[in-house]
């Protein structure tokens, strides 16, 4: 009983939180675009589209901070009229409370996971699509990737000066590929499908060029695709395209543990938040901890994205859940 009075105290915050936050980055995303869109003549369908089709990316965010304010909000409120001094006076051992919030913030994340793994990828990739159109008309998003190099292990090293999607497969165009015993293949053209790089060209083995026409093993495949202004360039791909695209792309590696440490953030967030309100006897103490702690996750969170430019293991994006993790257990202990 007392749990679920708890958690009534914290879901009603929660959504007062998620709107509060949709509502910010909402408001930011308008700011930065609405003088463009109405210079172009956009109607209010046009960008109430592009709200909704942002909102999956809003939430990604929404959903673990407004977690943070509302167990601390929830909680100071308690505090204020004494009711969590009087259910510790009662004999309520405070993990008895814990146990309830700890619920709700582990289903935020698996909720959180499901839109990042599918939901937010594909809602980015049409928002991109009619942002373009808005902006510059149509057919200006092509999907096209230049310059690509990749270095699938034990494969050697595959170049395209341009990949173009085509139907289920991508056009290849200057192609050169060394493979894992040194020989070197060149061609003008090539498709990539799911059976490998298809070449007709020549292969260079010693010092003697011969004519080549075959598929050479490559173990991904993906679409091209390409996203507006400097946003990170995976984040139109959904987990399953970014656990392919990690077997020949060291960087997808680090984005794609970098999505799974969002997800679970707002666990240890939520963690954090919640053993930190039972342990308060001031309710002033709450607003201060919703700052630090979101202000604290992020910093870790730009450091660890920081640290891998310079090839560190892309376990690191994990680094704010383990920071966070081991806070949680410490405040989980004294709560004892």
């Amino acid at each position: 009983m007392l749990g679920r009075y708890v958690l009534k105290e914290v879901l009603v915050p929660y959504l007062v939180g998620v709107l509060l936050f949709v509502a910010l980055l909402t408001f930011d995303l308008l700011s930065s675009l609405s003088g463009v869109l109405l210079s172009r003549g956009a109607g209010a369908e046009a960008i109430l589209r592009l709200i909704l089709l942002r909102l999956p990316w809003t939430l990604s965010l929404a959903l673990p901070l407004g977690l943070v304010f509302a167990l601390l909000v929830g909680l100071s409120r308690l505090i204020r009229q004494s009711e969590l001094k009087a259910a510790y006076a009662g004999g309520v051992p405070p993990l008895a409370l814990l146990r309830p919030l700890l619920l709700v913030a582990l289903l935020v994340a698996l909720v959180n996971l499901a839109n990042l793994a599918e939901v937010r990828p594909r809602a980015l990739e049409a928002y991109d699509a009619h942002l373009s159109r808005l902006l510059y008309g149509e057919g200006t998003l092509s999907g096209v990737l230049r310059r690509e190099l990749y270095a699938p292990p034990g494969l050697g090293v595959y170049y395209a000066e341009e990949i173009r999607p085509e139907g289920r497969a991508n056009r290849l165009y200057g192609v050169r590929v060394v493979d894992a015993e040194g020989r070197v293949y060149s061609a003008q053209e090539g498709v990539w499908d799911e059976e490998g790089w298809h070449l007709k060209g020549y292969v260079l083995e010693g010092k003697t060029p011969k004519p080549f026409q075959g598929t050479l093993p490559f173990p991904a495949q993906f679409r091209p695709k390409e996203s507006l202004g400097s946003r990170d360039p995976y984040d139109t791909s959904t987990l399953g395209e970014l656990w392919e695209r990690g077997k020949v792309e060291v960087s997808a590696r680090f984005a794609l543990h970098r999505r799974l440490a969002d997800a679970l953030g707002a666990l240890f967030l939520g963690w954090v938040a919640a053993a930190l309100g039972l342990s308060f006897r001031e309710a002033a103490w709450a607003f201060l901890a919703v700052v630090l702690l979101i202000f604290g996750y992020y910093v870790l969170w730009t450091l660890s994205a920081q640290l891998a430019r310079y090839d560190v293991s892309p376990l690191l994006a994990h680094l704010p859940n383990l920071v966070y993790g081991a806070l949680a257990l410490f405040l989980t202990w004294r709560l004892r």
